[in-house]
């Protein structure tokens, strides 16, 4: 177990298919359980494919799960996974698929003989969709794992899925709606009135609606705020909150690294590199972090050998950044 915990340390995070986010898992209730399991297993199927065995200690502690009392509600769970569930917006065989229904896991054992271990299959549709990395959502397993309520920890998933969407209310503020069917698909209620997801007007005697509850404990574990109101023309819950910038030390327009990284590259071939992608990860993060001392040097022979263009109509003297050409 001790060894178990030192390799959950390694653990930041996972790249979770926004099919999945976007997605919910059915017939599940308000069990936060299942989807915390989901989030687990897709780390393990990133680190080990698609069929791997694990040991009991090492999934109860991905779940934050402190026994083998606890084992009975891990099957439940996994039981739940292989029900469909409704995936949405991937491509499937050359097919844009709009709506799916696809269950996660294929097959899970546990063996008298290797009884500590459980040996888990996910399914082989769900492997095309998680291939697709057109969009994906970097989730913290250890942050979702401190949730205790499923509103919390979808709205959560939701919050960083959109949170840096271009929409049309200005640079600097998240905005996303969604509609009454879509949040009690989410969050596993049934519920026929906007009121009772969202409470208008907080009293003491009234019961906490779950998209109070969610934003509640969003701001208690993670300290982000998020706003919400229902729009009655459009029947739409809206959220928002204030967009941070995603990389405050960047200095050239995000969509120019990787090109850059080849430009560098391709000049630079005497260089002895082990590993190209990790090189590449590498000086990524430099270049984000803006500890890349070549960084002007490079980006300015770019833009005049690669597109005959002068430099210094691109470069903001005051900020130190180059706009995006």
């Amino acid at each position: 177990m001790k060894n178990i915990g030192k390799e959950f340390q390694k653990i930041l995070s996972i790249d979770k298919h926004n099919a999945l986010t976007d997605g919910f898992i059915p017939k599940t209730g308000k069990a936060i359980l299942p989807d915390k399991l989901l989030n687990a297993l897709y780390w393990k199927y990133e680190q080990s494919g698609t069929e791997f065995e694990m040991s009991m200690s090492e999934l109860r502690l991905l779940l934050d799960l402190k026994n083998s009392k606890d084992d009975e509600r891990i099957y439940s769970a996994l039981h739940q996974l292989s029900i469909p569930m409704q995936i949405r917006n991937f491509v499937h065989k050359d097919k844009n698929i709009i709506w799916a229904l696809v269950s996660f896991i294929n097959e899970a054992t546990r063996r008298k003989e290797t009884q500590n271990y459980i040996s888990i299959t996910i399914s082989e549709k769900m492997i095309s969709v998680l291939k697709q990395k057109q969009g994906y959502t970097i989730l913290d397993i250890k942050t979702c794992n401190k949730f205790k309520t499923k509103y919390g920890l979808k709205l959560y998933e939701m919050y960083l899925r959109y949170y840096h969407l271009p929409n049309r209310e200005g640079k600097g503020i998240g905005k996303i709606s969604k509609s009454l069917e879509e949040l009690n698909n989410m969050f596993g209620t049934n519920y026929k009135h906007p009121s009772k997801l969202l409470n208008m007007k907080i009293t003491q005697t009234k019961t906490i609606a779950p998209i109070n509850r969610g934003l509640n404990e969003i701001e208690k574990i993670t300290k982000e705020t998020m706003g919400c109101f229902y729009n009655k023309i459009e029947k739409k819950f809206i959220f928002t909150w204030h967009q941070k910038e995603k990389y405050p030390k960047l200095r050239i327009p995000y969509n120019r690294i990787d090109e850059l990284i080849d430009w560098y590259l391709q000049h630079n071939k005497e260089l002895k590199i082990n590993s190209i992608p990790k090189y590449k990860a590498g000086l990524k993060k430099k270049i984000i972090e803006d500890e890349f001392n070549e960084l002007d040097k490079l980006y300015k022979g770019m833009l005049q050998w690669k597109y005959n263009l002068t430099p210094s109509d691109y470069f903001d003297v005051g900020s130190g950044r180059y706009r995006d050409f």
